[in-house]
Order: structure tokens, then C-alpha cells, then sequence
């Protein structure tokens, strides 16, 4: 994580009113004289009081940043960084780690003048915990720990915002930042201060530190295009799988496209049969692909080619080349063998579809981009950074060929994912920098679309949060892309190429209201 120095000095933004100058010396002296008489009598003003609650706990493990995380020294580092930066504000610090902790941060509320959340750790049971102190009236402040809190902080923050509750908001790596922001703080207790007022005080801080957009020329990259109304068609025609989620045996449509419910069992059946040996190659494959292998082990990739193999003849089963799937929850629970984020991989670059947690949005997106580009997208979760103008897109499950799959391949390493369980093996990509990237996400039930792009501009390889790290530079108001994570999810489906007008023809020849978040 990006750490800077905290500037000592940052002025006043307080004009000091001057009396004028007193006509008659014997009225100056007597006032020179009664002014330690006065001061003494005045009672020094109280410093606001602020709680600064500490969203955190890392003893689970399917968090962010990683399990075990030093959440302890995290919040050291991060009072001490206020106390030093604020020192016009007395911040009280809590620690809420479930959601039956809410109540020590609210019962606060008669005795502080206003509330500083952090969201350290990805927990999403805290996320109500943003609500429940956005409904005390009180001026309130929100902070993202990046590639840690991130999830819990976008769909939280606005969760409040579309409740119309004011709220400020921070997400950047630079500290500094942070420091601007809750010096605010410091006038919550002066005359004709509201919530409101503070939260848009705060905001005009805080895009003050914002960076401003970089180049946006990008690399040549013009991908063939379908026509919109074979892409429709072709959209309708289309079948995938919903495996370890929903009624096994049943189908659903989602915007025309038939969704298939698979049971675990099925599945199981399908890879207790696969070829040991034939996985084993897969495994071996993989590895020779690999940049390197870092800390996944043989046995594991192993049985990763034995779940590939068993998606494949599941597919073949069902006559389709489209798959999602309740990775997380299939494996914690014992009814899935092993972590399928290998043979996604493999199913995406070759031109087929593999998508994560069992998702039908992410699919139907997906899908989108296949039909429309003949390109596979990259699903992801994102986190953002104002201070470079920049939203990384991070997931554990990434494919190698961007460009589809006879375009050329990238290079990654075999990690074991987010959680660090050693039994996991997925593929770290480092995507292509230089191209412009769409990114967007359907909410098929509400038949919405939400779209944005960013030119991708590196890869990050940070030790927190999900393995593949692509970053992207924001084209357009990065301010704006607080909003709409509690209405489409904190999931973004990452077409490489710039694709935001066709893409927006094609949501709305499906009947999608389409908003442009950036």
C-alpha cells in the first residue's frame, strides 16, 4: 500500500476578523487590562469529540486484505496519523468486529459530535453496521482501507446515498487525503453546522485532492463488432449453467438467455469419473505455462484439472460451452473437490465462458461481451484510488487472452487465492497495459446496466486482496463512481477494448436502462 508523509503545516481555512482600532487610549488600556480578567473567566472550548469506528476483523478467511492481517497495528498507524493530522479533533476509538458489536458504536452517540468509520477488513456482515450509524444524524465520515474494506465500503457508502442520508466519503491510498478530509471535523460543534453541510465540506476537500486524468490515448485495438440485433438473437439462444446455487434440475430465463440449475451432486458424479492421469496433464500444463508457480502445490493443481474436466463433460452434457459456479461456498462446504479458478482460466481462453460465485449477472455480461466482441471478460472486484485517479480491478479467477482466443497470451503465476488456503490454486494475470477496457454489469431483475472504462495502465502485485490486480486509468468523474455499487454489486465484468457505444446499443435493444457511472 502506498504510504506518504503527512505534510506538517496546512494553514487556516478560517479568515480572522480584526477589530478596529480603539479611538481613545484610555479605552485601549482599560481593555488591555481586563483582558486576562476576561480570558480567565471564559472556559476553554472543548475539542469536537469524534468516534472513530473501526470496522475490522481478520480472524475469518475469506477477507481482504488477507486472513490474520494485523488489524491491531492497522488501527495504530491510523489514529496516530489523525491524532498528528487533526489536532484540533479528540478521536475515540472502537473496534466493531461482528455485527453484534454495533452497539458500542452507537450507543456513542449522546457523547460524540460525529462518527469516522473505517472499514479495515472485507466482513460483509458489518456492512449494516454503516447503515445503522448513518441513521444517527450525526456528521459522518467514511474510509476505505484499499484492496482490504473495499466491498463493504462501495456497497455500504452507497447504500446511505441512495437512502439520501448525507455522508462523506474517502477512498485514496495517499494519507494525506484522509488527513484533509477529517480535519473538517474540527468545525462540526460551530453555529449552523448540519450533516449535510459537512458532508458537502467535505467533498469539495476532498476532490481537491483528486488527480487529474491522464492521457487517454491508447493502444490500437478494434475488435470486430456483431451487429446488435444478431447479438440479441444470439443473446436468446444462449444457455449456461448455475451450479451449487438455486433449484437444482430448473431453468430460469435472464434477459432471454436460459439459465440451468446444477446440483453439486451432478457434478460430483461427472468428476469422480474423470481420467486422474489426464488431470495430472492439465496440471502439468498449467505450470509449464506459468510464469511460476509461487506457494500452489502439485496435488492441488492436480485435482484442479480433474474439476476442469469434469466442467467440460458437464457442459457437453447439457450442450453448452457457458458455466458459473458457487466456487467459495462448494469448496468451504466440502461439496466441491477443489477450486475450479484453474479450469476457468482455460475455459474463458479458449473461448468459452467460466465465471465465478455462481453469478447469473456476471454471466449474462459475459456473455454480452462474447457475443458482442468475440472476447471473454474479466470479473472482477473493484477497489478505487482518487489520489491517482485509478480503480483496480482485483479477483482471484482471471483469463490470459484478452483478445480473445486466438489473440496472443499473457503472461501469470499459479497462486493460491485471497484466502491462502494452501488447497487453493488460481492463475495471477498480468494483464495488458496501454488498451482502453469497458467495464459495466447488468442487474437483469431490475433490467439496469451500469457502464464505465479506464485505459489499463499496469498491474498491481500487492500482498492483499485478490491475486490478479489490473489498473485502470478512470475516464471521466472517478467522484462519480461511489454510487451505484448497492443497486448492480460489487462485481465489474472488464471487456478489453473500447466498447462503452456498442455496448449501450446492446443493453438497450434488451430494454436496459443504462447508467454511466464516471
Amino acid at each position: 500500500m502506498c504510504r506518504a508523509d503527512v505534510p506538517g503545516c496546512w494553514g487556516c481555512s478560517h479568515s480572522v476578523h480584526r477589530r478596529g482600532f480603539l479611538t481613545r487610549c484610555g479605552a485601549a488600556a482599560a481593555t488591555m487590562a481586563l483582558a486576562p480578567l476576561a480570558a480567565a473567566a471564559q472556559p476553554k472550548a472543548e475539542k469536537p469529540r469524534v468516534a472513530l469506528v473501526f470496522l475490522s476483523n481478520s480472524e475469518e478467511r475469506e477477507i481482504w486484505p488477507y486472513p490474520g492481517f494485523d488489524c491491531a497495528g492497522r488501527h495504530r498507524e491510523v489514529i496516530n496519523l489523525l491524532e498528528s493530522g487533526c489536532p484540533g479533533v479528540e478521536f475515540v476509538p472502537i473496534v466493531v468486529a461482528q455485527p453484534g458489536d454495533a452497539q458500542k458504536a452507537l450507543a456513542m452517540k449522546d457523547s460524540v459530535d460525529g462518527y469516522l468509520v473505517y472499514v479495515v477488513t472485507l466482513n460483509w456482515g458489518l456492512t449494516g453496521v454503516l447503515h445503522q450509524v448513518g441513521k444517527l444524524g450525526k456528521p459522518m465520515l467514511v474510509v476505505d482501507e484499499y484492496l482490504g474494506g473495499s466491498g463493504v465500503f462501495l456497497v455500504g457508502l452507497s447504500g446511505l446515498k441512495r437512502q439520501k442520508l448525507p455522508v462523506a466519503a474517502v477512498s485514496s491510498t495517499r494519507p494525506a487525503d484522509l488527513v484533509a478530509v477529517a480535519r473538517g471535523f474540527a468545525d462540526v460543534k460551530k453555529p449552523g453546522m448540519t450533516p449535510a453541510l459537512f458532508a458537502r465540506r467535505c467533498d469539495e476537500v476532498y476532490r481537491g485532492t483528486f488527480a487529474r486524468s491522464g492521457e487517454m490515448k491508447c493502444r490500437e485495438d478494434q475488435p470486430a463488432l456483431t451487429p446488435i440485433a444478431e447479438c440479441v438473437k444470439r443473446l436468446k439462444e444462449s444457455r449456461f449453467l448455475i451450479v451449487g446455487a438455486g433449484p437444482a434440475g430448473q431453468q430460469h430465463e435472464f434477459l432471454g438467455a436460459k439459465g440451468i440449475y446444477v446440483g453439486f451432486p451432478e457434478f460430483k458424479a461427472l468428476y469422480d469419473q474423470v481420467d486422474r492421469d489426464e488431470a495430472a496433464v492439465w496440471g502439468r500444463r498449467w505450470c509449464s505455462e506459468a510464469e511460476k508457480v509461487v506457494e500452489a502445490v502439485p496435488e492441488w493443481i492436480h485435482k484442479a484439472g480433474a474439476v476442469y474436466l469434469a466442467m467440460l463433460a458437464l457442459m457437453k452434457k447439457h450442450g453448452t460451452d457457458s458455466i458459473t459456479m458457487n466456487c467459495l461456498g462448494g469448496f468451504g462446504s466440502g461439496q466441491l473437490p477443489a477450486y475450479p479458478c484453474l479450469g476457468f482460466m482455460q475455459i474463458l481462453n479458449d473461448g468459452g465462458q467460466g465465471v465465478c460465485e455462481a453469478m447469473p449477472d456476471d454471466s449474462v455480461s459475459t456473455l454480452m461481451g462474447r457475443i458482442l466482441a468475440g472476447r471473454a471478460g474479466y470479473v472482477s472486484d473493484p477497489a478505487l484510488d482518487t489520489s491517482k485517479n485509478q480503480i483496480v480491478y482485483a479477483h482471484c479467477m482471471a483469463l490470459t487472452k484478452v483478445f480473445g482466443p486466438k489473440g496472443p497470451s499473457n503472461p501469470f503465476r499459479i497462486r493460491t487465492l485471497h484466502n491462502r488456503d494452501p488447497r487453493g490454486c488460481c492463475a495471477q494475470s498480468f494483464l495488458p497495459e496501454g488498451y482502453m477496457t469497458t467495464s459495466f454489469r447488468t442487474n437483469v431483475a431490475q433490467k439496469k446496466m451500469v457502464i464505465h472504462q479506464a485505459k489499463a495502465v499496469g498491474n498491481l502485485d500487492a500482498d492483499r486482496g485478490c491475486r490478479t490486480q489490473l489498473l485502470g486509468e478512470v475516464r471521466g468523474d472517478i467522484g462519480k463512481m461511489f454510487d451505484q455499487w448497492d443497486l448492480f454489486g460489487w462485481h465489474r465484468v472488464t471487456v478489453y477494448g473500447d466498447l462503452k457505444e456498442p455496448l449501450v446499443e446492446f443493453g438497450k435493444a434488451l430494454g436496459l436502462e443504462i447508467i454511466e457511472e464516471a
